[in-house]
């Protein structure tokens, strides 16, 4: 791919995946809010118990296929047979599985309710794996542009479904008929617009050698998701669904910014890195300028968020929701090493040391495994400050693994990205002090956001100007 091209892939790439993320949560914030002033705490957390189960099973049944594909640079029509097989016998087994372990899972959770809802919302599992293959497709060939149209359209029509059975007393199948719909209609979006169709093959040499790279992967991913999600399964074991639904909606609206950045960064670093990988010297390059303006945008936009948790919290959702507002400073917190650690678990992958990603995710849930031992017992904030200690830790692990394999090292990578950390906490203390002269929650918010968009700026025009000017020349380039 010549430079040329691959810089405008890029930048289609980023904006495509940006407008699919950007636009896909502020949908998400209209119904949320609507969602969240009609339903109470009790309703999301009956759904969060469930949500370790639904992202274990994606792990599952991709398997790892989907990056396999991704990276692999000529597939054939058998390798995208073999997987889509495969990933259809494990879903569907899977929703058998869960089918009859429902009543368990509602006993473990004290909630009888779950058995229906768990038996329904599985369905999920068999629709996700229907489109795995059109979705890979598409990233592959970096077509974005239907994978953010799928996306924000099923959005849509699911919030809106949601919102009628909420307002007409359905109550927490609002949330679990918003989720199914969904899936729902992503699978027939995709099968109508992805352009591919099974056939009648199957070769287990195909599979061996997606799955020889695909296993790691998968691997670490439940590892991962183990990680994200055991949180949610303890609270709503050890407290009760009211405190889990105050945890749940603190982990959705961070998610709504952590995801944004985590989503863009992903799909478009893994998909274009896999382009020029053979290219060591370029491949080195742009994962560095890759790592930079990550942390240029990462640290002002997450931060901010911290520093507006409570006006934020309480003018989306009202003060039934205050509770969530400790909770959800901490959970972003946690997100802006998560964003950089997603960087970092790219170019591992890149460069096809899946074992690598796997081992990080041991030492991940090793270390998780431990912190969790000293503070399981302990009240919700002092759990969730285990976890943003854990994360913490797994980035500089992560930086440490990469300095060592490809020779970028941790002490260059920290020179990378501590300015825009820098900036972005002398932001905040800037714009802290504000609440201590505004009181009206929403002027609150408007000018702490528009003093740190100011500040931001402005001390970046002296500072990390190339950085600045660099952001600011490809969004002309893409308005043209």
């Amino acid at each position: 791919m010549e430079e040329k091209e691959f810089q405008q892939k890029t930048r289609s790439a980023f904006v495509w995946n940006l407008l699919d993320r950007v636009g896909s949560q502020l949908i998400s914030v209209v119904v949320g809010i609507a969602l969240a002033r009609i339903l109470g705490a009790a309703e999301y957390g009956l759904t969060g118990a469930l949500a370790i189960f639904i992202a274990l099973s994606q792990s599952l049944s991709d398997s790892g296929f989907s990056a396999a594909l991704v990276r692999k640079q000529r597939v054939s029509e058998t390798d995208y047979n073999t997987v889509f097989y495969y990933n259809l016998f494990v879903s569907v087994a899977m929703y058998v599985a869960g089918y009859f372990a429902a009543p368990a899972i509602a006993d473990f959770f004290g909630e009888p309710i779950l058995v229906p809802i768990s038996r329904v919302l599985f369905v999920v599992f068999i629709f996700n794996a229907l489109c795995l293959i059109q979705n890979a497709k598409m990233v592959k060939e970096i077509d974005f542009r239907k994978v953010a149209s799928i996306n924000i359209t099923a959005i849509v029509i699911s919030g809106g479904v949601a919102l009628w059975m909420a307002y007409t007393g359905y109550g927490v199948w609002a949330l679990v008929a918003q989720l199914v719909i969904q899936s729902f209609i992503k699978m027939l979006m995709q099968w109508a617009w992805g352009g591919w169709r099974p056939q009648l093959l199957f070769s287990w040499q195909s599979f061996k050698e997606l799955f020889a790279f695909g296993s790691n992967i998968m691997l670490a991913n439940v590892l991962n998701v183990l990680f994200l999600n055991i949180y949610s399964a303890i609270i709503g074991r050890m407290y009760n669904s009211r405190e889990l639904g105050y945890y749940t909606q603190a982990n959705k609206w961070s998610e709504m910014g952590v995801s944004t950045l985590y989503g863009v960064i992903q799909n478009s670093t893994y998909t274009l890195f896999s382009a020029i990988q053979h290219d060591r010297e370029r491949l080195l390059r742009s994962y560095r300028k890759t790592m930079k303006l990550t942390a240029f945008i990462t640290f002002p936009t997450l931060l901010a968020l911290v520093l507006t948790a409570r006006p934020f919290i309480l003018i989306l959702l009202g003060e039934k929701w205050a509770p969530s507002i400790p909770m959800f400073s901490m959970l972003v917190i946690a997100g802006i090493f998560t964003v950089l650690t997603t960087v970092n678990g790219n170019y591992i992958r890149i460069e096809g040391s899946s074992r690598l990603v796997l081992r990080l995710e041991i030492f991940k849930v090793s270390l998780f495994a431990i912190v969790l031992l000293f503070t399981w017992h302990l009240p919700i904030l002092q759990l969730l400050w285990g976890m943003v200690a854990t994360r913490v830790v797994v980035y500089i692990v992560s930086i440490v693994c990469i300095g060592r394999r490809v020779g970028y090292t941790w002490n260059q990578q920290l020179i990378d990205i501590l300015p825009s950390c820098a900036t972005a906490l002398l932001m905040i203390c800037f714009a802290y002090p504000i609440q201590f002269f505004v009181e009206n929650i929403y002027l609150l918010f408007t000018l702490q956001i528009v003093v740190c968009v100011i500040f931001y700026c402005l001390i970046n025009r002296y500072l990390q100007r190339d950085i600045l000017d660099e952001l600011w020349q490809n969004i002309r380039k893409i308005g043209r």
